[in-house]
Parts: C-alpha cells; structure tokens; sequence
C-alpha cells in the first residue's frame, strides 16, 4: 500500500500498540515460509487458508470438530498447492504441532476468547475471523492476552485493509468534505430461496455422527444436538450476536475509522424476527450510534436484497456514496440538494475483494514482526461498539457508554 494515509494509519498502529507492549522478537526473513495451522474448515477458514497457500505459506495442520470436514479441507488445500495438511478433533492437539508458527479461528463467536487465549499461551501469531468476540468482557481478555504474548494478531475486519476505504478517508479528511454529520451503512440480502446456512441435503445420518457436539457447544448451555443449531449458529445468542455483530463487524469498522472516532457515546437498536423464525437474533434491525461529533445509522436484514451492501457519509460539503460489494463503485459529489441519477461525481473508483489484501496484509505482518492493519484493540473497539448494539435491542433501552472506563453508564 503507497497511500501517506495508509502509511501514517499503520505507523500510528504500531506506535500505539509498543505503548500496550507490541511484539518485540527478531522479524521473519522475507522469505521465510510461515507454518500454519487452521482451527475451523467451515466457508471462511477455506477461505483464508487457502489464501495463505496461494501466498506462497504452508497451512500445515487443521483442526476440526466434524469429521466429514476434515477430507474436505485436504481436497480444497490439494486444489491449490498440493498440500496435506494433518488433521487434528481438538484445536488444543493442533496448539502442540511441531514447528506451527501461526493460527487461523475460524469457528463460532463463542470460541473465539479461549481458542485465541490458547494460541497466545502457545506462542502462536494468530488471524482471529470477526466478529473478534461473544461479549464486551472476553474483547478486554483477548487484548490482555494478545498484548502480554507479544505476538502478531490480525482481526478479520477485512475492509480495513481497502485501499479504497483508505482513499475514502482522505477524501473525507480533506478541506473539501467538510464536517461530516452522518454516516448510514446498510447490508440488505436475500435469503428467501436460497440460505446458505440452512442445512444442505447432503448433511445426512454418517456426518451427524461424526460431529463432536459436545466440542462445538463448549462453555455454551448444553443442548440436545440441533442441526440447525449447528449450521445456523450465528443466529443463537449461545453462540454468536446475530447481524449486528457479523455484520457489524465490517460497516462498523468503516464507520469509526473514515469517521476518525473509537467508540461511540450512546447507542439504540430496534428490531425483530419477521421472516426467519428459527433465529433467536433479529433477521430485520437497525442501530442508531451518536459519536459526539456525527451520528450513524446502520441497517442491516437478509429477507430483501434490494439495497445490496453500502455506505453514505454526508458532509456539509460533499457527499462520499459507496457500493460496498467487491467490484462496486465509490462515488464522490459535491452537496446538492437532491441526487440526479445523471450526475457526474468529482470523483470514482472501485472497490477491491478485501480478503486476499487482509490476509496478506496478516502474513507480512507476521514476518515482519509488526502490527497487522486490524491489530486487537481496534477489531475490539469495532465489535464493542456492535455489542451495544445488541444490549439495548435486548433491553429495550438506550445505552451509553464510557469509553475511557470501558463500561455502561446507563441502559
């Protein structure tokens, strides 16, 4: 990345991290292979692992609770590099793989705080898949953890690794913006036909067999084995936060650093399960996040695609409007009074598939020994501000929170 901004982003991430005690050891060749092992081959952990293999590293061990992933993750990684990685039932196994430098978390939330406390104890760099956290408390662990190992820990807030965005925040920066007033992020999609979290035809009586649904619940309440549970655990407050947590995550992120804010000062969600009513977390909500200096808005459902995913920041004297999906367009205009579908922006660009950029972002952080672009206070920051999010929507009251002391004042 060659943007000042970017340069000046990454230096101030480093500056504030050797404050928190950043990692000191001798840097990586910049040659040097890295030994990863992968805990959670669901979608996003092929995902990521594989992108390390087309990076030129070697994901050298995955561990998993279900059987019936374990041949499927060896064929994705063959497809790549030819690679066969071994195969482990508990990630604690994997931890002891000799000659492991790094992880990738990729499970369910509410695994995230031991498995990443683990893999710092183990002395291993660690990519931790948003959202970073099941709830505010187990953010402030993770960071104590992090930072007392002194390894290298990228949070998998991939938009923060978007030239785009970094472009977007120089636009906003400048003179020319003006005051930024409100930010409204949204993520509409829909899974009327189609859920990909549903579980699929091929997930019959063998695979059952073979999931270790002890392993999966973990610390959570124990249940009977559900295999919609299983699937669609981001849709169980045992497990996870629901959209505004996993999706949060991303529009978050934007929100506070094109905004230039860590936290906001109150916070009121409302919402509900219309459609989807087997989730336990709302399939239709919006949130409301006053910063002091802007408020913004974020709406986020899955039962209608029309609005697709996106952002506005509105200035006093321009306007910054973003297609969020890879290959979409950022568009910058002046302060009209009201959009012409004819008009011409001051400025255009695209935007990039942020995940190859994080994870390589993650891998020459980790040879050089530095602080990724997502370091864990900032993914923290990001996903506390979703939990409050959460908490009022479930309280029905309007949060607000101290950031200095990192607590609720009220709600």
């Amino acid at each position: 990345m060659s943007s000042p901004d970017r340069r000046a982003f990454i230096a101030g991430s480093a500056a504030y991290a050797l404050a928190f005690g950043a990692p000191a050891v001798q840097a990586r060749g910049a040659n040097e292979k890295i030994n990863i092992g992968l805990i959670g081959s669901g979608n996003r952990g092929r995902t990521i692992a594989t992108e390390c293999v087309k990076a030129g590293h070697h994901v050298v061990a995955v561990a998993d609770v279900a059987k019936f992933r374990h041949e499927f993750i060896i064929g994705e990684l063959a497809k790549v590099r030819g690679a066969k990685p071994e195969v482990y039932d508990d990630y604690r196994k994997l931890l002891e793989h000799k000659g492991l430098d790094a992880v990738i978390i990729a499970t369910p939330d509410h695994h995230h705080k031991e498995q990443l406390v683990a893999a710092m104890a183990a002395d291993k760099h660690a990519y931790c898949e948003k959202p970073l956290s099941h709830t505010i408390e187990q953010g402030k662990e993770m960071v104590a953890a992090v930072r007392k190992a002194k390894k290298v820990v990228q949070v998998g807030n991939q938009r923060h690794s978007g030239e785009h965005w970094v472009r977007c925040k120089e636009a906003i920066n400048s003179k020319d913006f003006g005051d930024l007033v409100w930010v409204k992020v949204w993520d509409c999609r829909n899974w009327l036909k189609r859920d990909p979290f549903a579980p699929p035809k091929t997930f019959d009586a063998e695979q059952i067999r073979g999931v270790n649904w002890a392993a999966f619940l973990g610390t959570a309440k124990k249940v009977a084995f559900d295999p919609v549970r299983y699937w669609a655990w981001r849709w169980y407050w045992d497990y996870a936060g629901g959209l505004l947590t996993d999706i949060g995550a991303h529009q978050l992120d934007i929100v506070q650093w094109l905004g230039g804010v860590d936290a906001p000062v109150s916070v009121t969600a409302n919402g509900g399960t219309y459609h989807f009513k087997h989730w336990e977390t709302p399939d239709v909500v919006h949130g409301v996040w006053d910063y002091g200096k802007f408020v913004a808005t974020f709406a986020v459902e899955f039962v209608n695609g029309y609005d697709g995913v996106g952002a506005t920041f509105y200035g006093t004297k321009q306007t910054l409007h973003c297609d969020a999906d890879a290959g979409g367009a950022i568009k910058l205009f002046d302060t009209i009074d009201k959009f012409v579908p004819t008009m011409k922006p001051k400025a255009e660009w695209k935007v990039e598939n942020e995940t190859p950029l994080h994870v390589r972002n993650w891998l020459n952080a980790v040879k050089d020994n530095k602080d990724p672009s997502s370091p864990i206070e900032l993914g923290h920051k990001v996903i506390t501000a979703a939990h409050l999010a959460n908490i009022s929507y479930r309280t029905g009251k309007k949060v607000v929170w101290d950031a200095k002391k990192e607590q609720i004042v009220s709600g």
